[in-house]
């Protein structure tokens, strides 16, 4: 099994996500937020379920989607990963914003 951790960052990408969502429905704010938490642990089980993020050209950053959300880790060893941000699909994210966040681990 492989350790996952969140960065305080991702972490606060999903605060967000929920403080954003809970404006009109704190419900449903807290199932999407409990969603994703559970989704992400899958990777325990399989870290490389995921693809390749488009953006970089590291195998080793890939992602998984839960509904409209993009779970972006990062493959650090074969027994742990990082997962570095939570974003909504129609959100762009940039190459050098991975990167940073990759390195702030």
């Amino acid at each position: 099994m492989v350790k996952v951790t969140w960065t305080a960052r991702a972490r606060k990408d999903l605060d967000d996500i929920s403080a954003y969502i809970a404006e009109s429905s704190p419900f449903y704010a807290q199932q999407t937020e409990w969603a994703i938490l559970e989704h992400s642990l899958i990777l325990e089980q399989q870290p490389l379920m995921g693809h390749p993020v488009a953006e970089m050209r590291d195998t080793a950053i890939r992602e998984i989607s839960h509904g409209n959300y993009r779970i972006i880790y990062w493959v650090k060893s074969q027994a742990e990963l990082v997962i570095i941000a939570v974003v909504h699909g129609k959100r762009q994210i940039t190459r050098s914003v991975i990167r940073q966040r990759r390195k702030s681990r």
